[in-house]
């Protein structure tokens, strides 16, 4: 199965071209190699972006930045593909169970003489040799997780991220539950929200026909539990909390909408991700040494500056 047309995002706007032999194409560019992802549009990687922020009536309120090196990175198709089946092995139950000669019901006396019947030797109707019998190495209940580098499972996150800008899926809204501070009825949510998942096209707004909410939790103020009440009325909309946010669940829906608060968690977390400050203290220590000595190295520099503008005739010893 090709990874890039198998999760519903990387189907149509991607144009891969084959690996060119001369020397130039073996420098270390964004635009080369099979395996990254080539848009019909360029693209300036690692430059920040603009994104319009809108409210639940989808009108837009402002335009506010967003980081390229988490938004804006070359969209590598083997760092998704390693991510989602990581992702997909994990969460497999690993529950399959054949059961084996001494675990199958019955056999336990021989079913024929040994000799002087012409047939061959059996001991047992429970043989893998006999219909109804056992499973010789069958599947035995196991985990199917492998491991996979934390940076791969990052830098998969930001591909995949990446892509939906790219492609014009992603959606940042001011609230999911509330416009200016006011909180909408039940009534009236399901159709606003609606309405946030059409996207533009050259016939003018088309619904998509799957959309993924995503809010900072269920108690939270920007979607919360009127959010998950209302999408409840929705057919192919799924709401999920940020800190549940996976690189399967951005490829699997064809619109993302976000919340602005959302957003700024994903990019506190993509920026300083867990796995680097496995020691906060010790890295604490360290910054206060490297703030002391770039102190102390600062004062040294200001004296020898103030010793070399001083004249010679008032430098006593």
């Amino acid at each position: 199965m090709d990874p890039c047309t198998s999760y519903g995002t990387l189907s149509s706007n991607f144009v891969a071209t084959p690996r060119v032999s001369s020397p130039a194409s073996r420098l270390p560019t964004f635009q080369s190699g099979s395996l990254t992802v080539r848009y019909p549009f360029p693209i300036d990687y690692l430059k920040d972006r603009e994104i319009i922020i809108h409210d639940l009536a989808k009108r837009p309120i402002r335009i506010e930045p967003l980081p390229g090196s988490l938004f804006n990175v070359p969209v590598r198709i083997d760092i998704l593909h390693r991510v989602v089946r990581y992702l997909r092995a994990k969460w497999r139950q690993g529950t399959h169970k054949a059961k084996t000669r001494g675990e199958v019901r019955g056999g336990g006396r021989k079913p024929r003489p040994q000799k002087k019947t012409g047939r061959s030797r059996q001991g047992s109707i429970r043989s893998p040799l006999w219909r109804g019998g056992g499973v010789n190495f069958g599947p035995r209940p196991r985990s199917h997780a492998h491991k996979l580098p934390k940076n791969v499972q990052l830098l998969g996150m930001k591909c995949a991220l990446s892509a939906k800008c790219n492609e014009g899926r992603l959606v940042v809204v001011d609230s999911l539950a509330a416009i200016a501070g006011t909180p909408v009825r039940p009534q009236v949510l399901p159709a606003m929200i609606k309405g946030l998942c059409k996207l533009p096209s050259k016939g003018g707004l088309v619904p998509c026909k799957t959309a993924l909410l995503i809010d900072c939790g269920e108690f939270s103020r920007d979607g919360g539990q009127a959010l998950r009440a209302a999408a409840g009325d929705l057919e192919h909309a799924e709401v999920m909390s940020l800190h549940d946010l996976t690189v399967y669940h951005v490829l699997k829906y064809n619109v993302l909408i976000a919340t602005r608060e959302a957003i700024a968690c994903l990019e506190d977390t993509l920026s300083n991700p867990p796995h680097r400050n496995k020691l906060p203290r010790k890295r604490k220590w360290w910054m206060n040494e490297k703030e002391v000595f770039q102190k102390a190295l600062q004062e040294i520099m200001e004296a020898d500056i103030h010793i070399l503008q001083t004249p010679a005739r008032q430098i006593t010893v």
